[in-house]
């Protein structure tokens, strides 16, 4: 372990920075992926006490892309692949049907779920989220819920 010692300039203070040599390969692969430092310290391996669960109540009204079709690893929406969120009141699933798909949750604190055929995730209204294809195989569709009262489900996707 190295530890290493830099002074603020503006403030004087004099900050510690402990880093291990795994922690410096951590956040040059992190930098790499394009993702920021704050990476390295918010992000939790999804377990499933963590993970949302679908409510009972709620009722499917879509599907993306449309019954008898999936996404494949070439053919993810850039709107998916991006952080995102749905509108108040809508719940998705993610179903994964075949290969291997990354899921991550951007808050209240990151959580990445590996989802491994057949899989599914479930998207809470309101929470910025994105996917991305870990094998080239991947074969997926995400439907998409409301729960009921809470507005009309004839609402537009961007990118999708």
């Amino acid at each position: 372990m190295a530890v290493y010692s830099t002074t603020l300039w503006t403030t004087g203070v004099t900050i510690l920075l402990v880093m291990t040599i795994t922690t410096a390969f951590a956040f040059q692969s992190s930098a790499k992926r394009g993702r920021g430092w704050w990476h390295l310290f918010t992000t939790t391996k999804a377990r499933s006490s963590d993970l949302p669960a679908l409510p009972s109540n709620v009722v499917k009204y879509s599907q993306v892309p449309k019954q008898g079709t999936t996404f494949t690893a070439d053919k993810i929406p850039k709107g998916l692949l991006k952080d995102h969120t749905t509108k108040a009141g809508t719940w998705g699933v993610i179903r994964v049907s075949q290969g291997t798909l990354e899921y991550t949750i951007m808050e209240p604190q990151v959580l990445v779920q590996t989802l491994v055929a057949p899989a599914t995730g479930v998207i809470e209204p309101q929470r910025l989220h994105h996917v991305k294809a870990l094998t080239e195989d991947v074969k997926f569709v995400v439907e998409f819920y409301r729960t009921p009262g809470t507005g009309p489900v004839d609402e537009k996707r961007e990118g999708l």
